[in-house]
């Protein structure tokens, strides 16, 4: 037992010659090509089928992109390490690193385009927030004039009483209660819930405008970086724009 660990410690340690430092540069681009290969399957699964009249669907499939473009950027990071001071590229290899330095500009492109269309969505699904919570008010009150005239057509307590119950009212009147006196309760009370009600949708209303905001800006400057890492990666692989 003790032999064995005097060899393990007799051992030399293992230098790094250049075969070695080669074929771990070999191993980058060979995960870089992977991750490109992944890429170009997540941004497929993400575009199609594509619903480019569905502002919501732009918004999530922008939003999406942006979530993905890090492993294309360290993907194409990957494919273009070269370590050794002097590597012979053959006209395969340099065809392929030429394609994907122009790519790398085009997507740049694309993906600084995105802002102001992410942009023009995030207005369009504000505009959408807004005029859903207006109709929505509007159909409140429409309901509440409705419900306001079926209170003052009534006659009697017992009909304010049985529209009381069914409007779940806090609670029934007194027999010697005017039936003038019960209808300005439930009038008050109908208010009261309406007023309510535009308080909850206020509140709603401003969260959905908030997580809108937070989301947009998210997007909107993860387009911007991504679009100028790509650019500046096209910048710095021009050597490959040689032949």
């Amino acid at each position: 037992m003790k032999a064995s660990q005097r060899d393990k410690s007799l051992r030399s340690p293992l230098e790094v010659t250049e075969s070695i430092e080669k074929r771990a540069f070999e191993l980058f681009r060979f995960i870089g090509y992977a991750l490109l290969i992944l890429s170009l399957f997540d941004y497929i699964a993400i575009i199609f089928p594509p619903r480019l009249t569905d502002t919501n669907w732009e918004f999530q499939a922008t939003g999406l992109i942006v979530d993905h473009v890090w492993a294309l950027l360290l993907g194409l990071a990957f494919v273009f390490l070269y370590g050794q001071a002097s590597v012979i590229i053959n006209n395969r290899q340099l065809s392929i690193l030429k394609f994907l330095s122009w790519g790398s500009l085009v997507l740049g492109i694309f993906y600084l385009i995105l802002v102001p269309l992410e942009i023009n969505n995030s207005l369009t699904i504000y505009r959408g927030i807004n005029n859903q919570f207006m109709t929505q008010q509007s159909q409140q009150q429409v309901q509440v004039q409705k419900i306001k005239e079926k209170v003052n057509l009534s006659k009697s307590n017992d009909e304010l009483n049985k529209l009381a119950k069914a409007l779940k009212a806090e609670k029934e009147s007194d027999n010697d209660q005017s039936s003038k006196d019960l209808k300005t309760k439930i009038s008050q009370q109908i208010e009261t819930v309406a007023n309510n009600s535009v308080n909850i949708a206020n509140i709603n209303k401003n969260q959905q405008v908030n997580n809108l905001i937070k989301e947009s800006l998210r997007i909107g400057l993860g387009s911007l970086i991504s679009g100028v890492c790509l650019i500046g990666l096209w910048n710095m692989t021009r050597w490959t724009h040689i032949s």
